[in-house]
């Protein structure tokens, strides 16, 4: 038997600089940058270099000639360095946050990590819930796109995002962008600083236990009165049917939190976020409460089907309950685990068709 492996293509290029990205771990990782060259038929100009150690191992310097390649044809890799000039100016701050930095060693291995608790890419989740569809849906901004900001320090809270302009020559210069790419990603912010739906704002600001659903039946209790919703007591909270006294306390300690008030207060700054007009039509669907499962027709998506329910004075909830009226699902013959209690429930499985025509008598 013969086993065939193609020698990997190698290149020779000189290392411009060290750049060390943080990661929610708390790991600040280097990233060797180099003039660009040809492998597999692409550009490549950048390698992670992993920790301290491998740095070490390869005397890794600006300046150095080193041999690229990339591992398995894919993944850019330093295979040697040909003048190990050795590792100097290890950051003693965070590029993220500018907080200290520590060396550590584990597993004989040193790495570089950020000491700062409150490190914004500590929180990357929260910056991708911020952006997301169903918050300030700002299109183009990935979660790849944020590391790379927050990595650079130029997104430490919310209101960084509307102000990333500051930094737009950086930006425009950096690996995947351009004047085009930096455009579309402006035009999407700017587009995103105007709302007219409240929910979206309570939701993306992450607050913990506060879903997309609680979002809309607190701003609505609250007649969409953002002010009303900062001030409200935990008993106020309570008082609304679906949010109990974990959710309560959750909303009441974050608005409580003299940093969060002044993140949101700079925030609110950049947005123009107007009352919604109260809906004229019949509350058909008032004292209903449905399950959505499976894939929609009719709507876009699911939380479209869930905003029209509560335009109509209903409640749309995840689970299927004693005290759900309806559950909707399109393929009413199905067996999965919700159409099953439903039927073990006496709650009526009916398709979008119905449910249209339910709202249309």
């Amino acid at each position: 038997a013969f086993a065939f492996k193609w020698a990997d293509e190698q290149k020779e290029t000189t290392l411009l600089e060290i750049e060390w990205s943080p990661s929610r771990t708390g790991l600040i990782n280097p990233v060797a940058v180099f003039e660009p060259v040809e492998l597999e038929g692409t550009s490549v100009s950048r390698a992670s270099v992993h920790n301290i150690s491998i740095m070490r191992s390869l005397d890794l310097g600006v300046g150095d000639k080193i041999l690229v390649y990339k591992a398995n044809m894919i993944i850019p890799q330093i295979s040697e360095n040909l003048t190990r000039s050795g590792v100097r100016d290890i950051p003693e701050t965070c590029p993220a946050c500018g907080g200290a930095t520590r060396i550590q060693m584990m597993n004989n291995v040193e790495t570089l990590y950020c000491t700062n608790p409150e490190c914004p890419a500590k929180f990357m989740k929260a910056f991708t819930l911020f952006v997301s569809r169903d918050a300030m849906n700002i299109d183009g901004m990935s979660e790849a796109t944020l590391e790379k900001f927050v990595g650079h320090g130029f997104i430490r809270e919310f209101a960084d995002i509307f102000r990333l302009d500051r930094y737009r020559d950086e930006i425009v210069e950096m690996d995947g962008f351009g004047e085009k790419s930096w455009q579309r990603l402006w035009d999407a912010i700017q587009q995103s600083r105007s709302t007219t739906f409240e929910p979206r704002l309570i939701f993306g600001l992450g607050i913990l236990n506060i879903g997309l659903a609680n979002a809309r039946m607190i701003c609505k209790a609250f007649d969409f009165d953002l002010d009303r919703i900062r001030n409200a007591s935990a008993e106020d909270f309570a008082q609304i049917d679906g949010v109990g006294e974990v959710i309560a306390k959750s909303i009441v300690d974050y608005f409580a939190d003299e940093e969060n008030k002044e993140r949101l207060e700079r925030l609110l700054s950049y947005l123009t976020i107007e009352k919604p007009q109260a809906s004229q039509e019949e509350q058909k669907l008032a004292g209903l409460t449905f399950v959505i499962t499976g894939s929609v027709e009719h709507f876009p998506n699911r939380n479209a089907l869930k905003a029209r329910i509560e335009e109509l004075g209903g409640k749309a909830t995840g689970s299927v309950t004693g005290k759900t009226s309806y559950l909707i699902n399109n393929d009413t013959t199905s067996s999965s685990s919700k159409n099953r209690k439903a039927r073990e429930l006496g709650v009526p499985v009916i398709s979008e068709e119905e449910f249209l025509k339910m709202t249309e008598e």
